[in-house]
């Protein structure tokens, strides 16, 4: 018809080629391939002890965009938005990494307790809930509700 909304299928974008999904296997396997002996020289080359400036701003900025990605995660789930695969996993790869700094930076004692505490109770479920979300919206039909 003349003059009419193109359909939601004419909207989407097209599948990415096999040449630029080659392109990027290749690039992640780069980027892998250089971070993992990265890592193992960082673990050997790092003091154990730091001073920090901005310690408040970092833990705040993380808890933000924490945040920032849960909100997102809702609104598009909200309008029923498959959409929401990517904030969900965002937020899945946030709440770990948090995790994983609270319990590898908390003093010993009672406030490492407390943190491995929290990051299995609270932070690894909620991030295993998010990744969970995220590949099922992702496997969803786009066709469907």
């Amino acid at each position: 018809m003349r003059g009419s909304a193109p359909s939601l299928s004419a909207l989407r974008p097209a599948a990415p080629s096999a040449k630029l999904l080659r392109r990027a296997r290749l690039g992640a396997t780069a980027v892998g391939g250089f971070l993992v002996p990265w890592s193992a020289v960082l673990a050997k080359t790092l003091p154990n002890t730091t001073q920090v400036r901005r310690w408040s701003t970092a833990w705040a900025g993380l808890d933000a965009s924490e945040a920032v990605a849960a909100l997102a995660t809702s609104a598009l789930l909200a309008r029923g938005d498959r959409r929401a695969a990517v904030p969900a996993a965002a937020f899945g790869a946030l709440v770990l990494a948090d995790a994983w700094f609270d319990v590898t930076t908390s003093a010993r004692g009672r406030e490492s307790a407390i943190a491995i505490a929290e990051a299995a109770v609270v932070e690894v479920p909620l991030a295993a809930a998010a990744f969970w979300l995220a590949a099922k919206l992702a496997a969803s039909d786009p066709s469907q509700p």
